[in-house]
């Protein structure tokens, strides 16, 4: 039986992994560098670190990173200011659900905290949330379990009886080695296979997740 659900936020809570997409490719227009979609995709769900060192070793010119990131952050934060923040369907459906049956929400992401819960703020649902735990206060990142054994912590449950909630291959694989259960909801990344064992059921929307809970 499920005690506590433990949720991703970019790409999962918001359909704020496009924008991150089409950031990155602006940011390598304008520093004339190729910034492949392989290489975006090696960042989802991972952490700052992990994300230099893989802009390194694909791009040769570490010391770019950080003028790409800030133009790939600025891309996203005036799409955001100008449209709003897209939020995925089902998301306050689930959240009403869990909050109706008495089964604590935490949010567990790699970005930042003053973002992330800006994030939750600007939509609304911050107040679902018994705990976060961000990017900036673990120290290892995902695929490392970190974050969702610290999350678990803070709801005071085990992590086995926990499920997490995925659109990244970094944070299935980081869900798995916590040792919760992981339902995958698809988004930019392709679902990995089955049999990799890194998932336990799959939803096409957070609102699915509805019916499944009880079946994981």
């Amino acid at each position: 039986m499920i005690q506590g659900v433990l949720f991703d936020m970019d790409g999962l809570m918001f359909d704020t992994e496009r924008i991150g997409y089409e950031g990155w490719k602006y940011a390598g227009n304008k520093l004339g560098i190729d910034i492949t979609d392989e290489l975006i995709a090696s960042f989802r769900g991972t952490g700052e670190k992990e994300k230099r060192r893989n802009f390194k070793e694909a791009i040769g010119r570490g010391e770019l990173y950080d003028e790409a990131f800030a133009l790939r952050t600025g891309y996203a934060d005036e799409w955001i200011r100008r449209n709003g923040l897209p939020v995925k369907k089902g998301l306050t459906e689930l959240l009403e659900f869990l909050e109706n049956e008495k089964i604590p929400s935490a949010l567990a992401t790699s970005t930042g905290r003053k973002k992330a819960i800006g994030y939750l703020e600007m939509t609304g649902v911050k107040s679902y949330f018994k705990a976060a735990v961000c990017g900036d206060e673990v120290k290892a990142a995902k695929p490392s379990p970190d974050i969702f054994l610290k999350a678990a912590k803070a709801l005071q449950i085990p992590a086995e009886k926990c499920l997490v909630l995925e659109d990244s291959m970094n944070g299935l694989k980081a869900a798995k080695a916590a040792g919760c259960k992981a339902i995958v909801i698809p988004d930019l990344s392709p679902v990995p296979p089955k049999e990799e064992g890194l998932w336990d059921a799959k939803a096409s929307d957070l609102k699915e997740v509805i019916r499944m809970i009880n079946c994981i």
